[in-house]
């Protein structure tokens, strides 16, 4: 394969193929799973934490993408209660790409791509939140609250944290999550 047939799209997409058969991910491995050198590589992306990073956006973008078209004409209480489960499905579906993304180093995610995927997701859950929280600074706060209580469902149940016969996994985070939203309606 020559660097004309490669493109970006074909690099993340088969670091995304490595990572989710749980491949290590560096320049070789890839270049050979591309069918190319990996000194190719080097035409695209500088260092292997920038491919991961171009995953990561990527992965946001396709949660984006899933949540519009399973929000589509939803609204209130039951809007955002959807937008947490469909997060954290879509999150575990691809837990080996979320392990990935956790990885990057806070200080290599400044990237236009990467934090305009995940302020779309942010902006997705603002706006369905805005008609039952009016104040701006409280909707922060509860956004943020969502967030962390999808991510770590993403990671307990991921792991395996939360296998208990008493209360399955999303029947305790839909409890969690009613418990967030009815303090909003006090």
């Amino acid at each position: 394969m020559t660097s004309r047939i490669l493109s970006k799209e074909k690099i993340i997409n088969t670091a995304m193929e490595m990572i989710n058969h749980q491949e290590t991910l560096n320049f070789t491995k890839l270049g050979k799973a591309l069918g190319t050198r990996s000194q190719a590589l080097y035409n695209y992306f500088p260092d292997i934490i920038v491919v991961k990073v171009a995953v990561a956006a990527k992965f946001y973008g396709k949660l984006g993408v899933r949540l519009d078209a399973d929000l589509l004409g939803m609204t209130g209480k039951q809007a955002i209660k959807t937008f947490a489960n469909v997060a954290v499905q879509y999150s575990l579906g691809n837990f080996y790409l979320v392990q990935q993304i956790i990885t990057i180093p806070p200080n290599r995610l400044n990237n236009s791509e990467f934090e305009e995927s995940f302020r779309r997701l942010q902006m997705i859950l603002i706006q369905l939140l805005k008609p039952i929280v009016q104040d701006e600074s409280q909707q922060l706060v509860v956004s943020r609250m969502i967030f962390n209580l999808v991510i770590g469902e993403v990671f307990c149940a991921g792991y395996g944290r939360f296998d208990n016969n008493l209360l399955n996994t999303r029947d305790s985070f839909n409890q969690m999550l009613n418990r967030i939203l009815s303090d909003q309606s006090k």
